[in-house]
C-alpha cells in the first residue's frame, strides 16, 4: 500500500506520540507506526490507537516523568 499523501513507499517503524490529557502533555514512546520513506507521514493502525487510548484511560503510572520549561510567546517577546 502506498502513502496516501504522496504515493511513497511505507515501512514499519516506531514513534513517540505527543498527546494531551486533561490539558496536560503526555508522551507515549515506542508506538508502532507505518512511515512513508518519502514524505515522513506516519500512520497508526486502529488497533494500536485503541491500545494507546486504553493505556491513557486506565490511569497507569508513567515510567518517566519530565519537568518541561514552558514559554509564552506574548510574554517572552
Amino acid at each position: 500500500m502506498p502513502c496516501y499523501e504522496c504515493g511513497g513507499k511505507l515501512k514499519r517503524s516506531a514513534t513517540t506520540l505527543h498527546l494531551q490529557k486533561d490539558g496536560k502533555p503526555i508522551f507515549v514512546e515506542g508506538v508502532p507506526v507505518t512511515v512513508c520513506e518519502q514524505c515522513g507521514e506516519e500512520y497508526l493502525s486502529g488497533s494500536v490507537a485503541e491500545k494507546v487510548g486504553e493505556l491513557l484511560d486506565k490511569g497507569r503510572q508513567p515510567q518517566v516523568t519530565l519537568c518541561v520549561p514552558v514559554f509564552n510567546y506574548k510574554v517572552a517577546v
